[in-house]
């Protein structure tokens, strides 16, 4: 899953507290985010070409007037000799 709209080597640094100090380079990471409509997240980072991945879990939080998925992550690798459903 690529996608191509907002990118963020396109943003300044003031575009969002997060990404203020931060310098971008090529784009090689997938991440989808699921929900359950009930404020939990699952997520995984994959990197292009790659066997590992970061699979991460969270709620969504409010901070002050910020609603944003504090998530804690783990390393994943793919099975030898499974299939990497388009990813990498």
């Amino acid at each position: 899953m690529k996608i191509n709209s907002l990118k963020p080597h396109a943003l300044n640094d003031q575009a969002h507290p997060c990404l203020r100090e931060l310098e971008f380079g090529r784009e090689i990471y997938d991440v989808e985010i699921y929900g359950n409509g009930q404020g939990e997240y699952l997520g995984i980072v994959a990197e292009d070409g790659g066997p590992s991945r970061i699979v991460f879990r969270g709620p969504l939080v409010r901070e002050g007037d910020v609603r944003l998925i504090r998530a804690r992550g783990v390393q994943a690798w793919l099975q030898k000799g499974s299939e990497d459903n388009g990813r990498g």
